[in-house]
């Protein structure tokens, strides 16, 4: 029986053998090079690597951890780009840098945009279904893939690792959701067409990504740890207190140890939003989850919750961004 918290660190590779290191580590069996089992009293459940495609790999984890683990992603290669979703039935924990950042069931954001050349560590729940899929992509590739929809010269700009930096947290996509909620219910590893059924969605689910990076204002940056480790602080701090007010852009930036100037704009480079923007977005997408969750019977209670004065204003607001009132979704206390 193992009671304290395991830790091992590893890197990925675009090719297979990056698994080595979890078999060398916690003693896990790999199949075929594509399925590896971690020993029962560590986890159940298992995970499959596959390359897709010349500078296309995709990372499968479905396990249910029975101990403590913390998993350092080690920033040895940097020549490709992770794309991570998140879905699993609990919060996983993520710490970069400093800074820790949360996603699954029961957390605000679940996907992720990151150079390889970020280090990342995962702390996943202990006895519930930690589910998650990784795109690696190669960098050149990606480019290839997103010049479609850039300017050459400005294509250049945003690929140039010396004045710029890709990296982003958001919300997963509706699209996106849909492949992955499916593949989370159906999948089985030893189904026959398993990997054809993950390749085909690794591919849709890039095909997705690039259209919505297509769509964001184009913020050249070179970011450092420092400054990804300094914008997270605070959009965790404005997650963490979605039931008061905006505090405003002068305290956040004092949180964030920069000037306004420089704390709006990578804000809005990391978060793809202002940050009052992406303050009231998520007051609005918990205001979802109060209206459903049978704790209320008035609209006015939830408004209050969320720190609205004016219940007139918070319809309007739900309604502008959910195109409904939220009188239409409120299920009201049974008791």
């Amino acid at each position: 029986m193992i009671n304290k918290r395991l830790e091992f660190t590893y890197h990925y590779t675009l090719t297979p053998e990056w698994q080595q290191q979890i078999v060398e580590n916690l003693g896990a069996t790999l199949i075929d090079n594509k399925l590896l089992i971690i020993p029962e009293e560590i986890a159940s459940g298992g995970s499959v690597f596959l390359e897709v495609l010349p500078g296309l790999s995709v990372h499968l984890l479905d396990m249910t951890f029975h101990v403590p683990v913390a998993i350092t992603r080690a920033a040895k290669d940097h020549n490709y780009y992770m794309i991570y979703y998140d879905i699993g039935d609990e919060i996983t924990t993520h710490i970069l840098g400093d800074t820790v950042h949360q996603a699954g069931y029961h957390s605000k954001l679940g996907m992720g945009f990151m150079d390889s050349s970020v280090t990342g560590v995962i702390i996943p729940p202990v006895n519930e279904r930690s589910y998650s899929l990784r795109l690696l992509v190669d960098k050149n590739y990606y480019k290839l893939l997103a010049a479609t929809n850039r300017t050459a010269e400005l294509s250049d700009l945003l690929f140039d690792e010396s004045k710029n930096t890709l990296f982003f947290y958001s919300h997963i996509d509706s699209r996106s959701k849909v492949l992955l909620n499916k593949l989370k219910e159906d999948h089985h590893f030893s189904s026959s067409s398993f990997e054809l059924k993950l390749k085909h969605i690794a591919l849709y689910l890039l095909n997705y990504i690039v259209d919505r990076t297509a769509d964001f204002e184009p913020i050249i940056n070179k970011l450092s740890q420092q400054d990804i480790d300094n914008i997270l602080k605070t959009s965790k701090y404005l997650l963490d207190n979605l039931l008061t007010e905006f505090p405003g852009i002068p305290v956040m930036a004092d949180i964030a140890g920069m000037s306004g100037t420089k704390y709006k704009t990578l804000f809005k480079k990391i978060l793809k939003d202002s940050p009052s923007n992406f303050f009231s977005n998520e007051k609005l997408l918990l205001a979802q989850k109060l209206l459903q969750s049978g704790d209320f019977n008035h609209i006015n209670d939830i408004a209050y919750e969320l720190g609205y004065n004016n219940p007139g204003y918070f319809s309007r607001m739900y309604k502008k961004m959910f195109g409904f009132s939220p009188v239409d979704v409120l299920i009201k206390s049974i008791y």
